[in-house]
C-alpha cells in the first residue's frame, strides 16, 4: 500500500510518498479502506522530533482516520465489511499511523462513523473529540458551574465548549477577535480576545486547550485549571492545582461522540483538504497558522 513516510525526523520535506507493506489483520483486529486522514499539532510535532518519542523507521505519521471496513479479524463481532468506521491511533504506540491508504488496528479503537455526516468529514472528530471529552472528565463540576474555555475555536476548544454547554454550563471563551462571532453562535457568553483582559477569580474551572498558563486567574479560589497543551502549566495557586490530560485511545467514548453527530448534537467544521500525497505542503500551510477547519488528507 502507498503511505507518506518519513526516515528521520526534519522539517516537512522529510515527508515522502511510498510504498509500505501492509499489516496482517489479527483476530482481534479489523482493516479499514482510508477515506481521509486529519492533521494534528501531534503529527507535526512527531515529525519534527519536537516529542522525543522511539519511532520504527519508515515511520508513518497519524493520528485520525476514517474509512471503509476492508477485512476484519475472526474474533471482531462490533464491525463487519463494508461498514464505514472512524477511529483514533496513537501513532508512537502502533507501527503505522494513519496517513496511508490501509489503517489495521484493533477493533476496539474504531467507532461506527456519525449518520448524515459526509465520511471524509467524519476524519475530522476522533482526536479533538476524545481529547475534549478526557479533559472535562478531569473536571468535578456543580451543576450550572461556569467554565472558561481556552483556544475556544480550535479543534479541541470548540468540541469542548459544546460538550459543556449541552451540560447546561454557561461557557465563556478566550479566541482570535475574528472567531467571536461563530462562538457567540455556538452558544458561548462572552469571547475574550486578550490573556491580559480575563477576569479574575471568576469561573469554576478553565479547560485550556491553547498553551495559556495566564488563564489561571480566572479560575475562582479553589478551583479547576486542566489543560491539553505541551507548554510548561501555571504553579498552584489559592487552593488551584492545575492538571494535564492527555488523549487515550477509547473506541466507546468515540462512539459516543460519533452518535452526538448523528442527532446534531455536535459538529466538527473541516477545513482545506489535500492528496494524501501532498502531506509536506499540508504540514507547511498547518504550521504557517491561521487555518480554521480540520485538515484532511485524501487519498
Amino acid at each position: 500500500m502507498k503511505a507518506v513516510t518519513f526516515q528521520h525526523t526534519g522539517d516537512p520535506d522529510v515527508l515522502t510518498f511510498a510504498e509500505v507493506p501492509e499489516l496482517p489483520v489479527g483476530p482481534h483486529d479489523i482493516r479499514v479502506t482510508v477515506t481521509a486522514a486529519a492533521v494534528n499539532p501531534v503529527d507535526l510535532k512527531t515529525r519534527s522530533g519536537f516529542l522525543d518519542l522511539n519511532l520504527t523507521y519508515p515511520s508513518v505519521p497519524g493520528w485520525d482516520v476514517c474509512g471503509v471496513v476492508a477485512e476484519t479479524g475472526a474474533e471482531v463481532t462490533r464491525f463487519t465489511v463494508g461498514d464505514q468506521a472512524i477511529g483514533m491511533i496513537a501513532q508512537p504506540s502502533h507501527r503505522y499511523g494513519t496517513y496511508a491508504e490501509q489503517v489495521t488496528a484493533d477493533a476496539g479503537l474504531f467507532a461506527h462513523a456519525p449518520a448524515g455526516l459526509p465520511l471524509e468529514e467524519a476524519a475530522a472528530l476522533p482526536l479533538a473529540g476524545l481529547t475534549a471529552v478526557q479533559a472535562l472528565a478531569k473536571l468535578t463540576l456543580p451543576p450550572g458551574a461556569p467554565v472558561l474555555v481556552t483556544g475556544a475555536a480550535g479543534a479541541v476548544g470548540r468540541i469542548a465548549v459544546q460538550l459543556l454547554l449541552s451540560a447546561g454550563h454557561p461557557v465563556d471563551a478566550l479566541a482570535r477577535p475574528t472567531d467571536t462571532e461563530p462562538l457567540r453562535a455556538l452558544g458561548a457568553g462572552t469571547v475574550h480576545t486578550r490573556p491580559e483582559d480575563l477576569p479574575e477569580a471568576t469561573h469554576t474551572a478553565v479547560v485550556d486547550t491553547a498553551g495559556v498558563a495566564a488563564s489561571i486567574r480566572s479560575v475562582a479560589d479553589g478551583g479547576q485549571f486542566v489543560a491539553i497543551d505541551d507548554n510548561l502549566q501555571p504553579e498552584p495557586e489559592r487552593g488551584i492545582t492545575p492538571g494535564k490530560s492527555y488523549v487515550n485511545e477509547n473506541g466507546d467514548q468515540l462512539q459516543t461522540l460519533s452518535d452526538l453527530i448523528t442527532t446534531s448534537r455536535l459538529t466538527v467544521p473541516v477545513g482545506r483538504r489535500y492528496p494524501l500525497a501532498d502531506a509536506a505542503r499540508a504540514h507547511q500551510d498547518f504550521a504557517a497558522g491561521g487555518l480554521r477547519g480540520k485538515v484532511l488528507l485524501l487519498p
